[in-house]
């Protein structure tokens, strides 16, 4: 009787082995043999795509994107090897320090390009977000934004970018995409804000360190300049703030004339091709306006907002909303 137990106890574990091959060999299964196809390329903008490369010839692709790039999408047809994209601590994914996909442009080892240097993280991404089967790896700048005016080139590594069972990539081992020409956004508003306002200028891609714009900024009422500085958005890396020096801050009951230069660089260097300008009006307070020294103003000098001068006394035009650059 314990003879036959032993027997039957063996037979258990033989065919429970037996089942758990099976098990793993029909998983395998569901996973096909193939080399992972590149189906397109899309450039996302704060969630927002553009369709930059494709498979298909006559697929709609933009001719330039956006360079305020956050996010580029490198669409298979099929499971990648994670392994090979991405590392794993603590059951969370960490970029590897030589990822499949790498970035670069002419200039991209001047350091006087960016600072800090850009970092491109790569990641992988197994859910069909982008059709039944598909899976994608992923570019994501740690700074957002690329160089304005750019062509940018990403190199794709076969080996990197393979299926599960380690078969290459199909697809162009490198795609270079152009970037849009830099543009920045300065607010004109008749509405009055406050002497401290922190006024607001908005790059198309990553902006550079404060200091590196203030030779290409002026600001002014009427004909006096204004002392200033440039403070960072440490929420948005496309924006810095001009702020007054003066302990009072900006000139009261004035409008404030913003006029930015061509040649402004981006956080990569690369110029504005046009100016732009910009106002704001400040509210009124018990003292009176303060010059470029942070003293009174001359009474000819300060300009509320009136075209009574005729403009000539202006830095900027009363029309300067319409005249905005983009």
């Amino acid at each position: 009787m314990l003879k036959r137990r032993r027997m039957s106890g063996h037979r258990h574990r033989l065919l429970l082995a037996m089942a758990i091959v099976a098990c793993s060999c029909r998983k395998q299964t569901d996973v096909p043999h193939g080399s992972p196809t590149l189906l397109e390329v899309l450039w996302e903008v704060d969630g927002i795509p553009t369709l930059v490369w494709s498979l298909e010839a006559d697929a709609a692709v933009a001719p330039m994107a956006p360079a305020g790039g956050t996010k580029v999408d490198f669409v298979f047809d099929r499971k990648l090897d994670g392994a090979r994209v991405e590392d794993t601590v603590d059951d969370n994914p960490v970029p590897k320090a030589n990822p499949p996909i790498t970035v670069s442009w002419p200039g991209i080892t001047d350091t006087a390009m960016s600072d800090p240097p850009f970092v491109g993280d790569v990641f992988y991404n197994s859910l069909p977000d982008f059709g039944i089967g598909t899976t994608y790896a992923f570019v994501r700048p740690r700074i957002p934004g690329f160089p304005s005016a750019m062509a940018i080139t990403f190199t794709l590594d076969p080996n990197g970018l393979t299926s599960v069972f380690g078969e290459p990539m199909n697809g162009p081992t490198a795609i270079t995409v152009n970037t849009t020409p830099l543009s920045v956004a300065l607010q004109t508003s008749t509405a009055t804000v406050s002497t401290s306002y922190m006024a607001p200028i908005v790059f198309s891609t990553r902006a550079p360190a404060g200091r590196a714009l203030k030779p290409f900024i002026h600001v002014a009422v009427g004909a006096a300049a204004v002392p200033f500085d440039v403070a960072g958005d440490t929420t948005n890396a496309k924006r810095v703030f001009l702020v007054p020096i003066c302990t009072d801050g900006w000139p009261s009951n004035s409008r404030i004339d913003i006029i930015v230069d061509t040649g402004l660089p981006d956080g990569f260097g690369q110029p504005l091709g046009a100016g732009a300008k910009g106002s704001f009006m400040t509210s009124r307070t018990a003292g009176p306006p303060v010059d470029g020294g942070c003293g009174p103003l001359d009474a000819g000098a300060i300009d509320s907002g009136s075209n009574d001068d005729g403009g000539t006394n202006d830095v900027l035009s009363s029309d300067a909303s319409d005249d905005q650059s983009n």
